[in-house]
């Protein structure tokens, strides 16, 4: 009776509004997936430096990694995103408003494709994810301030609901001005995914949020907004199914590279098609 309950639920979230129907259907969603985690008996092992990375991932949904890369090797990948965004014009996504993005640059890029190939990171996506994971694609980001810019991601949303992980790694310093990474503290966790919905009154699997919603659900909780400011070479390893952006950029030209993570059973040709992923050349 409570399954049937709850797929009426769901239907008739699918339909818009808000209230009790969305949430209901929204617990049902999270309860049956961690029925699922729980049930999987041979999930993959993180490995190397990768078990204490998940170890943090797994408490807070994200992981901070300082000096991943030097100074040096970050200099050379910015030069790379900039040649590749001049080489290929073509694969420039016009879907992002504020940033200069291509996806699919560690096929042009040998120094992009060891982030892309990092057997430690995927290791930690397939344990995180409790099923064999890959880099589908890197993407390779340049943002120049620009007014009225909504930052990376184009304002806050979560890439997906349950469990979505991405590694992102600044390729130069990033301050208050130039676009960091922002997160809603346990904005990821079912308690609060609910409690959030109620406050800022969202709808079911609503993945964009304005800043009144943000208003809403930090009203109470202020300090649940974290940002991350940090040097280049850092690396954030991250649950996407949080609420979260990239600050609006004030200054500077803020550039980072992004692991796509994804179940390999889960990424075919459709895939980079839907992305437009610049292919191997």
């Amino acid at each position: 009776m409570l399954k049937l309950f709850a797929h009426l639920a769901r239907k008739r979230a699918r339909s818009g509004g808000t209230g009790w129907v969305p949430i209901l259907a929204t617990l049902d969603d999270y309860k049956q997936h961690e029925i699922w985690l729980q049930s999987v008996q041979s999930a993959p092992k993180a490995i190397g430096a990768g078990a204490g990375y998940l170890a943090d991932l797994e408490a807070t949904g994200i992981c901070i990694v300082e000096d991943f890369w030097s100074r040096e090797t970050c200099a050379l990948a910015r030069d790379e995103v900039d040649r590749i965004i001049a080489q290929y014009p073509k694969y420039v996504n016009g879907n992002a408003k504020s940033d200069q993005r291509v996806y699919g640059a560690n096929n042009a890029s040998q120094l992009i494709a060891r982030f892309a190939n990092d057997e430690v990171l995927a290791s930690v996506a397939s344990a995180y994810n409790r099923e064999l994971t890959r880099t589908a694609f890197t993407l390779a980001a340049r943002m120049p301030a620009m007014t009225g810019n909504q930052g990376s991601g184009e304002g806050w949303h979560r890439d997906a609901f349950l469990r979505q992980f991405k590694a992102i790694i600044y390729l130069s310093d990033v301050g208050p001005d130039n676009g960091p990474f922002q997160m809603i503290r346990d904005s990821h966790r079912r308690p609060r995914v609910l409690s959030d919905m109620k406050a800022a009154k969202l709808k079911y699997m609503q993945y964009r949020l304005d800043d009144q919603d943000i208003a809403r659900i930090l009203a109470s909780e202020p300090d649940r907004l974290i940002t991350y400011t940090a040097p280049a070479g850092t690396l954030i390893l991250v649950d996407t199914s949080t609420v979260h952006r990239g600050m609006p950029i004030k200054a500077g030209t803020r550039y980072a590279l992004t692991n796509y993570y994804f179940p390999e059973n889960r990424i075919d040709q459709s895939m980079y098609e839907k992305f437009d992923v610049l292919p191997a050349t």
